[in-house]
């Protein structure tokens, strides 16, 4: 059985010289058309002669014969391009592949290389200031007081701030720390004088506290040559998990034990707390008061607007809109005409239809005849339609 890239390139002889053309180049090359046509076998002779023979017929009659040794290729054993060649000499047997890398999913989002900060880890904040130097604490100001660099959209921009670093330390070929003086030809010799006055003015220099600074080639503007590095903080994909219990006015025997409704009853039970005003969290009576103070000016000043009270309506012209009562039917209740051309009405309908009833009732009113400037539907502290609202009745004091 000859090897998978010896038959591919058998295969490709074997139809070349099928070919129109292949009698002369084969007659001199190949040792298998140089055979008596008795040695050859009779499908090799008449493969040309079988017009409705496919060319995937072929491949697999040719590839058969060459299995089995009725064609031999002795000679075409290095025809074609080696296999050697189509492979890149400075690929890398460690390289990782697609394969390798495996499905990538949102827990790869979770994780974090050998060099980023995980403060879930306990590993200490590589942005606390090192107490060893000292910071440029100073706010710099221009000719006008204000703080250079400040921008009123993007805030303080200002390359000079407390990370900036007052006593950088020395190289450590020099740095009384870390030098050695047996690695490095001594600058003075022992006992001169001059070295003790090298090491004042060296000290003095230090004590100054000049700030070392460059011009930046993308900022175009002077920095600081030493600041502490910042290393950022690591973004926070969620907000950390709290108690809902975490009110300070509801004693925790009060507490609404929601885990112990079930799903549906505490999201009714949460809806209906979160549109009273009178939650657990608020003392008793908050809700009582609110509503007494919102309907006390109804009964100190007599307004009649925004409440259900009934007012005064002339009986003349009651009787003239009766076609229009009868068309509204229930869903709404005549309460008072106002300036003898406002009509007000409790309605019982639908919220979401309040605006289009309102419209339709003036309507109805100007066409009987009678002088409609306005038509107010009342609901009083009804506010939506408890129907229509997740199924649920509930509605109670808002």
């Amino acid at each position: 059985m000859l090897s998978s890239p010896l038959r591919v390139s058998a295969l490709a002889t074997a139809l070349f010289l099928l070919a129109d053309d292949a009698e002369s180049f084969s007659s001199q090359t190949s040792p298998l058309l140089r055979l008596p046509p008795a040695s050859l076998p009779s499908t090799a002779l008449h493969a040309k002669e079988s017009p409705t023979e496919s060319d995937a017929e072929i491949r697999d009659r040719i590839l058969q014969q060459i299995d089995s040794g009725l064609r031999s290729m002795t000679g075409f054993e290095n025809y074609g391009d080696p296999e050697e060649e189509f492979v890149d000499e400075e690929d890398d047997d460690g390289a990782i592949d697609a394969a390798t890398l495996g499905q990538w999913d949102e827990r790869d989002l979770r994780d974090k290389f050998e060099y980023e900060w995980d403060p879930e880890k306990g590993e200490e904040d590589p942005n606390n200031l090192d107490p060893q130097f000292e910071y440029f604490d100073e706010v710099m100001l221009d000719d006008e007081g204000i703080e250079v660099g400040y921008d009123p959209l993007y805030g303080v921009s200002n390359p000079f701030d407390e990370r900036t670093i007052l006593n950088p330390p020395d190289s450590y070929v020099i740095d009384e720390r870390t030098r050695d003086d047996r690695l490095v030809t001594p600058e003075f010799r022992e006992g001169d004088p001059e070295k003790e006055i090298n090491d004042q003015i060296t000290s003095f220099r230090k004590s100054l506290k000049i700030l070392e600074t460059h011009i930046d080639p993308f900022l175009n503007q002077e920095v600081p040559s030493h600041t502490a590095k910042w290393h950022g903080y690591p973004e926070q994909l969620s907000f950390p998990e709290q108690d809902y219990h975490n009110n300070r006015f509801t004693k925790p025997e009060d507490r609404t034990d929601f885990d112990a409704l079930g799903p549906a009853k505490a999201r009714v039970v949460a809806v209906q707390m979160a549109r009273k005003k009178n939650n657990e969290w608020l003392p008793e009576g908050v809700s009582a008061e609110y509503h007494r103070r919102k309907t006390a000016v109804y009964k100190e000043k007599g307004i009649l607007t925004g409440s259900t009270l009934p007012g005064k309506a002339d009986p003349e012209v009651v009787a003239k809109i009766r076609p229009a009562l009868e068309v509204l039917g229930d869903v709404v209740e005549l309460l008072s005409i106002e300036a003898e051309t406002v009509f007000r009405f409790k309605y019982h309908g639908l919220i979401k239809n309040k605006r289009g009833m309102e419209a339709w009732a003036g309507v109805l009113i100007r066409n009987c005849d009678v002088d409609c400037t306005g038509v107010v539907f009342e609901t009083g502290f009804r506010k939506r339609d408890p129907w229509y609202d997740g199924g649920s009745h509930w509605y109670g004091p808002y």
